[in-house]
């Protein structure tokens, strides 16, 4: 009677453990169809515009459309290269993004150093004053900077709209740095000064550093911003040659009509294949980051 009194316990708890490890299997089975059917979504875009770009005109406009092409070419991407601007595009979009993101994280990067290190009065109303500046629609922006590049007379030129690329950089990369800044000790900033560094060789030597994560995440996240923006490109610049490559896309249907979407199709591909390539670039460099601050720190 005992030893049957004391089998019961055990085959409930048995039978409670089996249940809750058949509930788990379940919810994480439920959990990765959820995941692969947004995946889905959100890369079916992607993929219809990759395949798209491979299609001839005969196999665009056929009804009803196929996901796949019966007869890849490139012919495409030959004319978009061959006979527009496009490369021309891409050119003056790293070079416009290239200069505001470098100089938005190193500005940025910065100032939030002196405004976590140096205590000074309103450091408080300038950090909420920037993130209320980033709040702003592009839109109530542009007039005021078209006007201020006409009578400078800097309108339709890459510089002036690298510059005004500096209003979307800057308080983003304010607000990604200041975390990685606040997080670091000053002791290790103190030691180093002990040891015979300036300032400024303890910020090149131990802030850098140990930020690095937060500024190569601060730099790929403004980089991308910068590529998409089409607002301040549409207003600041008229001229064929100056053109970014959102402008670019958006100009090829203007000026192609509306049944060109092959050539629109490649050009989002190309303009898609530098963003990918430096989000996998980045992927590993801020894994790497992170755990060498773990290290250090």
């Amino acid at each position: 009677m005992t030893q049957r009194t004391r089998e019961v316990p055990k085959l409930v708890v048995s039978d409670r453990s089996r249940r809750a490890a058949a509930k788990k299997r379940f919810e994480k089975i439920l959990l990765t169809l959820c995941a692969i059917a947004v995946l889905m979504i959100v890369l079916l875009p992607l993929f219809w515009m990759l395949a798209s770009s491979f299609k001839p005109n005969v196999e665009l406009f056929k009804r009803p459309p196929t996901l796949l092409t019966q007869t890849p070419t490139f012919e495409h991407y030959r004319e978009l290269w061959d006979f527009t601007s496009f490369p021309r595009y891409f050119l003056n979009t790293f070079l416009v993004a290239g200069i505001s993101c470098v100089a938005g994280v190193a500005i940025s990067l910065v100032t939030v150093y002196s405004v976590t290190r140096f205590e000074f009065i309103a450091a408080r109303a300038f950090t909420f004053g920037v993130l209320f500046i980033y709040m702003l629609p592009p839109i109530l922006l542009a007039l005021p900077f078209f006007r201020i590049w006409y009578k400078l007379d800097l309108l339709n030129s890459l510089p002036a709209l690298a510059i005004t690329y500096l209003t979307i950089t800057l308080p983003f990369s304010l607000w990604i740095l200041r975390p990685y800044i606040e997080a670091i000790p000053r002791a290790l900033e103190e030691a180093a000064m002990i040891d015979g560094c300036t300032r400024f060789q303890a910020f090149r030597k131990v802030i850098v550093p140990q930020a690095w994560p937060g500024i190569v995440a601060s730099f790929i996240f403004t980089f991308v911003v910068v590529w998409n923006e089409l607002l301040y490109s549409l207003v600041l610049i008229s001229d064929e040659a100056k053109r970014t490559v959102s402008l670019g896309i958006a100009s090829l249907i203007l000026e192609t009509s509306v049944y060109s979407w092959g050539l629109v199709n490649a050009a989002g591909v190309l303009a898609t294949v530098p963003v990918l390539f430096l989000f996998a670039f980045a992927a590993r460099h801020i894994v790497s980051g992170l755990g060498a601050g773990a290290v250090k720190g």
